[in-house]
């Protein structure tokens, strides 16, 4: 007999209701358990395979390897991110996508995940719609990971810039340092950004 645990049972059932909630058409609330989506959340996850080891190596304070930005998008919630190796049929490079919650968070993508939120979140909103400007412009991966340049941009690197550009600088500043063969620089890793104090935990699996 398989024995079905409560947190497999608590996931299953978060994961539903997300699916049916994000990127829908409708009106109302827009809730999972007891919390409400707000847009400008920020959603992690712990992913799954060598990508995922390797930030979580780096990494050193993480227990997440990738984050995104929920948008209000079609009377929806949605996420927005960018990662590498997740193109659609038929596409030539990675770049920026959104998708429902459900998919961000699917089995094949995630062990566990979390969202945050801002506790001042005025500016919020303001900051997912600078992250729907970027979708509509098609900001590529950057494979280089360099901050200085914001025509390419990495996950964490693109949350941290739409609410630049909506006056917060959510990292404090707080840069990580990595010295690796090809990857040695100054850095945003997830944790530079969820361990702010700033932000409040709202919803975890």
């Amino acid at each position: 007999m398989i024995k079905i645990t409560r947190k497999a049972v608590k996931f299953t059932v978060g994961i539903v209701l997300l699916t049916i909630i994000a990127c829908t058409k409708q009106t109302g609330s827009h809730q999972f358990g007891n919390i409400a989506l707000a847009e400008g959340d920020l959603i992690f996850r712990k992913g799954i395979g060598a990508k995922s080891r390797a930030v979580l190596n780096a990494d050193s304070a993480g227990i997440y390897s990738h984050s995104g930005i929920i948008v209000r998008k079609d009377s929806g919630f949605c996420v927005v991110h960018i990662t590498p190796g997740e193109r659609k049929e038929g596409e030539r490079y990675d770049k920026i996508k959104a998708e429902p919650i459900g998919e961000f968070w699917g089995k094949d993508k995630a062990q566990n995940g979390a969202i945050y939120r801002l506790k001042n979140n005025t500016l919020c909103a303001q900051a997912g719609r600078q992250a729907l400007r970027l979708l509509r412009k098609g900001i590529l991966f950057d494979h280089d990971y360099e901050l200085g340049d914001t025509t390419q941009m990495y996950c964490t690197e693109l949350i941290w810039y739409v609410y630049r550009q909506a006056g917060i600088d959510i990292t404090h500043g707080k840069r990580s340092r990595l010295n690796v063969p090809l990857y040695s620089g100054t850095y945003i890793f997830p944790s530079d950004i969820y361990r702010n104090k700033d932000f409040q935990l709202i919803y975890k699996f």
